[in-house]
């Protein structure tokens, strides 16, 4: 592959916002690699041995995202520079270049925690992959990083503020907030090992929480509106939200209910209700007797004279002026109580949105994390048999090594017995 393939090939990636400290002895290796790196990453900081990297990484260390380095080096070699790197940071990337002439200093390599590794002479596509795959591991793994720390957050804010609890699979609880014990009145050590139907309220239709654990265990979340009855008998509200946890494999582990409580709200909303029918009521009532003045009025003019029934009439009049005033308060304080009833509803329902969707985005961020902790763990997995494979070729290597060493050392002694006995070998 050509320069301007490698070049396009990793344009728009994270090595173009990434700096790099690359260590490189051999000043030609060094001027030709670098031509290629400057126009991939955002800055290259460059040495050619340990003492001079030190010096760079000493400068700029906040800004390095990874290093590049030679084993073989003047001044300082490679592992003096890397051990002197880890005593500051222990977490930034290392791709070492090796040329495995020295099975010890690869060991002391891996103990490093170098990130991986690169035999001479290197070659730059396939180097520039390997650091691609480093940058953007190391970019994932902080994304993480960055969810775990909301999650932590969310689920503070949550347990502050609300009602959690904890289900197995049959719905025996195993761990409620102190939120949550205080509002039922139950004592942590009532409510764990109980089954959740313990603050159920009679009034509950069943049809709700045959719905509920339909939903559930659909792996599907379930919010709603529940009627829940406390320790004391009392009756308490709640917006509902409850959801199931799953496993790597994705089986249901168990399930989580997090609850706002409302029954201030619902109190209020009860009492302008009953209220509201009750100046309906005295609405009809007025209404009614309105009608029977009325038809008293009708009986009473066919039996008195008209002087009587104008003096009637009149008087009539007047109670239907002070009726109709009554009934125009009272129309006024229905559609008065209406309102305020919609403004409290309006109200409670934008504080159930509110908090749904801060307990749909904590359930999101925990499966994410969940999806990235499980990638990672598997990434892991797979760098670790790596190390330990290249260590097992290292052991064979070495043991190949000392096989040599061993057949060299015996024909040392083989020709030392031979010159002995002949005379000194001479190369004509």
């Amino acid at each position: 592959m050509d320069t301007s393939s490698q070049i396009s090939q990793f344009s728009d990636t994270i090595l173009n916002q990434s700096t790099l400290l690359y260590l490189e002895p051999d000043e030609q290796i060094r001027k030709d690699t670098l031509s290629v790196f400057e126009k991939i990453f955002k800055k290259i900081l460059v040495g050619s041995d340990g003492k001079e990297g030190l010096e760079l990484f000493q400068d700029h260390k906040s800004e390095i995202d990874l290093i590049l380095t030679d084993i073989e080096m003047p001044n300082l070699d490679g592992i003096d520079f890397l051990s002197k790197v880890r005593e500051e940071n222990t977490d930034i990337p290392v791709l070492i270049v090796t040329i495995f002439n020295d099975i010890n200093q690869l060991i002391n390599t891996i103990k490093l925690k170098i990130t991986d590794y690169i035999v001479k002479p290197i070659q730059l596509n396939t180097t520039l992959k390997i650091m691609h795959k480093i940058l953007e591991d190391l970019a994932n793994k902080k994304v993480v990083e960055k969810q775990r720390n909301e999650l932590v957050i969310y689920k503070d804010i949550l347990d502050k503020e609300n009602l959690v609890s904890e289900t197995d699979l049959n719905g025996v609880i195993t761990y409620a907030n102190d939120i949550f014990c205080e509002v039922s009145g139950y004592s942590k050590e009532e409510l764990i090992g109980k089954p959740h139907n313990i603050v159920r309220h009679p009034d509950v239709s069943k049809a709700v929480y045959r719905n509920l654990w339909e939903t559930i265990q659909n792996k599907q979340t379930w919010k709603g509106k529940l009627k829940n009855k406390a320790k004391d008998g009392s009756t308490y509200y709640v917006q509902a939200t409850i959801f199931p946890i799953l496993d790597n494999e994705g089986n249901i582990e168990k399930y989580v209910g997090s609850r706002f409580l409302i029954t201030e709200q619902e109190e209020e909303k009860h009492k302008l209700k009953k209220y509201i029918m009750h100046q309906k009521s005295q609405k009809v009532k007025h209404e009614k007797q309105l009608q029977e003045e009325f038809h008293d009025a009708v009986h009473a003019a066919k039996m008195e004279t008209d002087e009587k029934m104008a003096k009637f009439i009149q008087g009539l009049n007047d109670q239907i002026k002070t009726l109709r005033e009554k009934h125009n308060d009272d129309k006024g304080r229905i559609l008065s109580l209406e309102r305020k009833y919609k403004e409290s509803n309006d109200k409670l329902d934008n504080m159930q949105k509110a908090y749904q969707e801060k307990v749909e985005k904590l359930h999101k961020t925990a499966v994410i994390s969940l999806e990235k902790y499980n990638s990672f763990k598997k990434k892991n997995a797979l760098i670790t048999e790596k190390i330990e494979k290249s260590q097992e070729a290292i052991k064979t290597l070495q043991g190949y090594i000392d096989e040599y060493r061993k057949k060299i050392a015996d024909l040392e002694d083989l020709i030392e017995a031979y010159e002995k006995q002949y005379g000194k070998i001479t190369v004509r």
